[in-house]
């Protein structure tokens, strides 16, 4: 049995609990937070004797293998360290952090003590996301031109108040997911609009490798949610919906005879559903933390890529504020 306990109990913590919570083979020991009525709201739910507002507490008095951290990104570094220090292995919540500085803190530190790191970037567990990475690397896109993601919903309450906006919270999932499914982004250009303070919304157009372009909208004034990333190759269009887990592919019909863009290159061709299993990459991401405890093997998410995608969020909000494109 692994030994395991999720540190907040926010919307992501309750989450976490409520998968690991069902697990085979975890024994889950204990919540912490410091609001004792999420705590006991969470601990009722799911049966969890163990509560403890201190996480410093929780570490000094329970014998675990794994923990789950689900804070505010601004609190990253203090709870993280404290982790490492009594030798605990971690799952931490996207963000790395809000802070390039204390990003690089929290990595050097983990390899320091030789401890396993994940970060949460989910949608790398997203079935629909290892069917990408299996069709490209197949060949079946051929040469890639052009990525468009989609990010879009309403406010989340939990943000009032708060100053971190739509890029440190959602943007790094797909800035990671089109570094892993396409290539490096090194240039950026970007448009936000601002509510006070905090951004709420993000036009951005990215540069990618030597030739690929692409484009990505995140949003927190949409009363409908969107999470869709389409990827334009030679052979065609891959379509793909994060939530419902579907994959289309829409075939140039030139694809076998055109080998360029010029004008009359691209036709329509065949529609493909390619099929996807459908799971919940959350807990798919749990059980993965779970078989890096106890194998030693190195998380899908390297802490570096989780780093890189902050370093890309940062740098919208520096094109945006400069109203030109910004090297990564």
């Amino acid at each position: 049995m692994t030994n395991i306990a999720v540190i907040g109990v926010g919307m992501m913590g309750t989450n976490h609990a409520r998968i690991l919570s069902k697990m085979e083979n975890v024994n889950f020991i204990a919540i912490s937070d410091i609001d004792e009525a999420k705590l006991n709201t969470v601990g009722n739910q799911f049966n969890i004797a163990k509560r403890y507002k201190d996480h410093r507490e929780l570490l000094k008095n329970e014998e675990l293998d794994g923990v789950v951290i689900a804070v505010p990104a601004t609190h990253h570094k203090k709870v993280v360290f404290d982790c490492i220090d009594a030798g605990v292995n971690v799952l931490l919540e996207k963000p790395i952090s809000h802070d390039i500085k204390e990003a690089q803190e929290i990595i050097d530190k983990a390899k320091e003590k030789r401890i396993t790191l994940l970060i949460g970037h989910v949608e790398r567990f997203n079935p629909v996301v290892a069917k990408i990475k299996e069709f490209i690397q197949a060949g079946n896109l051929g040469d890639i031109y052009l990525v468009n993601s989609v990010r879009i919903g309403p406010y989340p309450k939990r943000f009032y108040g708060v100053q971190e906006g739509v890029l440190i919270d959602i943007s790094v999932h797909d800035i990671d997911i089109i570094r892993y499914l396409v290539g490096e982004i090194n240039q950026v250009y970007s448009q936000l609009l601002f509510s006070g303070k905090q951004e709420i919304y993000a036009k951005n157009l990215f540069t990618i490798g030597k030739t690929a372009k692409g484009s990505s909208e995140f949003s927190w004034i949409s009363p409908k949610k969107l999470r869709t990333i389409e990827i334009y190759g030679l052979k065609g269009m891959l379509r793909a919906d994060y939530f419902n887990q579907e994959l289309t592919f829409y075939e140039n019909n030139d694809a076998e005879t055109e080998r360029s863009l010029e004008k009359g290159s691209i036709s329509t061709g065949k529609v493909v559903e390619i099929p996807v299993i459908k799971q919940e990459p959350l807990r798919i991401e749990l059980s993965h933390f779970i078989e890096c405890i106890k194998t030693k093997r190195k998380p899908l998410v390297n802490p570096e890529d989780a780093k890189i995608a902050l370093t890309i969020a940062i740098a919208i909000l520096k094109s945006n504020k400069e109203n030109m494109p910004v090297k990564i």
